[in-house]
């Protein structure tokens, strides 16, 4: 590779950084944001969103889950992620 362009290369590489360095943290704002979500509303902490529950957090609830009749934690944060990542 010819000298200037690898340092093109480089360059354009270094301005890259603190792009993926914000999506990380928006990311991991996201994930955070996520999990409060979750603990908020599974009342009795046991890791799944009951019925009453989801009834009760509906309004907060990703609009793709507001009609299970139950939510796990993994289901929640895999939609929620997405719609959030997504805005």
């Amino acid at each position: 590779m010819p000298k200037p362009l690898s340092i093109l290369v480089v360059v354009g590489a270094l301005f890259a950084l603190p792009a993926n360095a914000q999506n990380t943290q928006r990311t991991t704002a996201d994930q955070k944001q996520c999990s409060d979500q979750f603990k908020a509303a599974d009342l009795n902490n046991d890791g799944v969103l009951s019925r009453t529950e989801i009834g009760n957090a509906k309004q907060t609830l990703p609009s793709s889950l507001a009609n299970q009749d139950r939510i796990t934690r993994k289901q929640f944060m895999a939609v929620c992620s997405k719609g959030a990542s997504k805005s």
